[in-house]
């Protein structure tokens, strides 16, 4: 009887391993072209089940119109999109355009009933959810710090945090947590179980040329897209490579071998002199801390597998 217990917990197990992750992703898509390629890659990861995206910062709602256009290009109309906040909680406010939705025709607009509050739409996939979901957050943390101090049951209903945020080795700044570090500040100090790819990492995950060249070759409607938004991030200057910065993360919330990950907790300087120390990150070895952040990567491996899943032919679409 033991025996047939214990068989029947293995399997369970194993078929919860298999399943793919529940994940909300949180990104200021638009600016950098990173968002844009870590979206593709979410949708392209077979390990990842999608259940919503959450925009941050100014022009959220432009924001949410390319993401929009992307989950239309990788057939993925049926994941909710919710517009989180759109300043930072204390930080200066952010104005300016959206520069990669100049891409975006006049018909490239997410419907008015689509249209999510991107709190609400965390409580509602969490909360509902059978499982415990992901959150993968890649750009400034206002979203998911609002949620947290919102929603205390939030906290039990998350299996942990996967960030692109910090630098946790070198005395430098990074734009998330230098957009919002209060954010930040409420993210790292939860107690939630986190992992964060800083910029120690992230930095050295840049594309090659032959990867451009891969890309640029592709007759995929979604790569030829991504292609437009990278000619428009490069700004003329052609010989400009993308740093993947958040599709790191995204490899790492399913591939955690692709890291070397230190064990400790996170302070984020809320009172230091702007441009110097506000919204610096102090990592602080502990190992019983909450948080990993990466500390090594195997550059080509992931590069490789980016690669790979970009590549292909949109998974919805090819069903």
């Amino acid at each position: 009887m033991l025996a047939l217990s214990f068989l029947l917990v293995l399997v369970a197990s194993c078929v919860r391993a298999q399943q793919p992750l529940p994940v909300i992703l949180d990104t200021d898509i638009g600016d950098d072209i990173d968002d844009a390629l870590a979206l593709a890659f979410a949708l392209q990861s077979p390990e990842l089940d999608v259940r919503a995206i959450v925009t941050v910062l100014q022009h959220r709602g432009r924001r949410a119109d390319l993401v929009w256009k992307i989950l239309q290009l990788y057939g993925r109309e049926d994941i909710p999109i919710g517009m989180g906040a759109e300043q930072p909680l204390l930080a200066p406010a952010r104005h300016g355009e959206v520069p990669q939705t100049a891409a975006l025709t006049a018909g490239d607009r997410l419907p008015d009933t689509r249209r999510r509050n991107g709190i609400e739409l965390y409580f509602e996939t969490c909360l509902k959810s059978s499982r415990k979901v992901t959150i993968l957050a890649y750009g400034p943390l206002t979203n998911v710090a609002l949620a947290l101090k919102a929603e205390p049951r939030l906290a039990e209903r998350i299996e942990r945090l996967v960030l692109m945020n910090g630098v946790f080795f070198s005395p430098r700044l990074e734009y998330n947590t230098l957009r919002d570090p209060e954010a930040a500040a409420i993210v790292f100090s939860s107690g939630l179980p986190i992992v964060s790819v800083g910029l120690d990492v992230t930095m050295r995950c840049q594309l090659e040329r032959r990867d451009l060249d891969r890309l640029a070759a592709s007759g995929l409607p979604a790569v030829r897209f991504l292609g437009e938004l990278i000619r428009i991030w490069q700004e003329g200057r052609p010989d400009r490579r993308p740093i993947l910065h958040d599709p790191l993360a995204v490899a790492v919330a399913f591939r955690g071998d692709l890291v070397k990950l230190q064990r400790g907790r996170v302070e984020v300087e809320t009172r230091g002199s702007p441009d110097r120390t506000y919204g610096m990150t102090l990592f602080r070895p502990d190992p019983r801390g909450p948080v990993e952040v990466a500390s090594d990567v195997e550059v080509r491996p992931f590069l490789d597998l980016f690669m790979e899943r970009l590549l292909q032919p949109p998974r919805a679409l090819a069903r």
